[in-house]
């Protein structure tokens, strides 16, 4: 297999200062004008995801979502899922590391069902700005959600809290969920599941396991792609990521540009 796949993390990484560069949006073209996949991998569900690309202008082949926990095709179908089950969801919320969240996002394929603690909360903004779907429900409701989640979101004042409430979570329900920082947010997954692992299953369920994988990411949730990739981060990403990458890169385009002709 002759082509390339590079998948790059959303937030800090292509999306930042809320644009994507003119820059990098002529590189990922030419990346895949040339013959190579590209694609976004991020803690966002796709339905938060897909209208702000279209309204970026950044068209992808693949989208690996909710931290690796569902992945879809370039036409937004569904090539893997899994979900967190019911108990688990039910018994995070329920944990006193979790009661200052701003919110509990249950994020299934097509909607999130959102318990609001806080009009902190960034899905409260987010809904605003980009209108997806989102069903605003009570505490009572959590156990008659009617849908798979693949992934539950928690909100904090500050990365130390999220991080405090990951280890904590980790701890307690390893054997179920991957608790992970995302700046003031925590992601929260099925076990097994992470970056590194939903570009594995991207490969496989694509049949691209042939290709040449080039990653790149900025904060640390992203990390498990790296390592496993041998990943890049770009020249903003925090000093932990940059320890860990290949190479720092000032850009996405930066670093596509570099490996198109290689």
């Amino acid at each position: 297999m002759s082509f390339k796949v590079a998948a790059s993390d959303f937030d800090g990484t292509i999306y930042r200062g809320e644009k994507i560069s003119d820059d990098d949006i002529a590189a990922v073209r030419a990346w895949r004008a040339a013959g190579n996949k590209f694609g976004i991998v991020t803690g966002r569900p796709i339905i938060m995801l897909a209208p702000q690309l279209k309204t970026l202008g950044l068209d992808v082949d693949f989208f690996i979502c909710c931290n690796g926990a569902v992945i879809y095709d370039i036409d937004g179908r569904t090539v893997f899922e899994t979900a967190l089950t019911k108990n688990v969801s039910r018994d995070v919320i329920n944990e006193p590391c979790a009661s200052k969240s701003y919110h509990f996002a249950f994020e299934a394929a097509d909607e999130i069902f959102c318990v609001i603690q806080s009009d902190k909360s960034w899905i409260l903004r987010e809904e605003s700005r980009w209108k997806f779907p989102v069903e605003f429900i009570d505490v009572a409701q959590v156990p008659t959600i009617p849908k798979p989640i693949n992934q539950l979101a928690l909100g904090f004042d500050t990365p130390d809290e999220a991080q405090a409430a990951a280890d904590v979570l980790n701890q307690k329900f390893g054997n179920e969920l991957f608790a992970q920082k995302n700046t003031h947010s925590l992601d929260i997954v099925p076990a097994g599941v992470n970056k590194g692992s939903g570009v594995e299953n991207l490969l496989r369920f694509m049949n691209w396991r042939g290709a040449k994988v080039f990653v790149v990411g900025d904060e640390s949730n992203d990390l498990p792609m790296i390592k496993k990739f041998g990943g890049y981060t770009v020249a903003t990403a925090k000093d932990f990521v940059k320890r860990e990458a290949s190479a720092v890169f000032d850009s996405v385009s930066d670093m596509l540009n570099n490996f198109r002709d290689s």
